[in-house]
């Protein structure tokens, strides 16, 4: 049975990324673990936890932003629409593995994501 097993991520928009970096990491004691040049991403780790909190410039995607981690999307979807379920945008390739979009029973969007490509474990730059 596929279950949420943790927040893998809360994600913040903002506007300079270098200056919010410095803000996150003094601030909040956070370790920034990972930096995506090209999707303009820096990933950072709580002191005792490896849940994320992403700061990105993309003004697409919605402001916050979290995800569940699940162990794998694809078979999480698969199992979610068999049980009558709605998938409201089927998995899709993202940096550590698969991303997508279910629908509770009231309308609210779940967003899972797994870390196929990582083997399953966190990887840091």
């Amino acid at each position: 049975m596929n279950k949420l097993q943790k927040i893998d991520n809360i994600m913040f928009r903002v506007k300079d990324l270098d200056r919010a970096a410095n803000f996150y990491q003094k601030q909040f004691g956070l370790k920034k673990v990972w930096t995506d040049k090209e999707r303009k991403q820096i990933g950072f780790i709580f002191p005792d936890s490896d849940s994320e909190i992403v700061i990105h410039t993309d003004a697409s995607i919605p402001n916050p932003d979290f995800s569940f981690l699940v162990e794998d999307v694809v078979a999480f979807c698969e199992e979610y629409k068999r049980k009558g379920h709605k998938v409201i945008k089927e998995p899709f390739d993202v940096r550590p593995g698969k991303f997508a979009l279910l629908e509770d029973l009231d309308g609210n969007i779940i967003q899972i994501i797994d870390l196929t490509k990582f083997n399953n474990k966190p990887r840091y730059d």
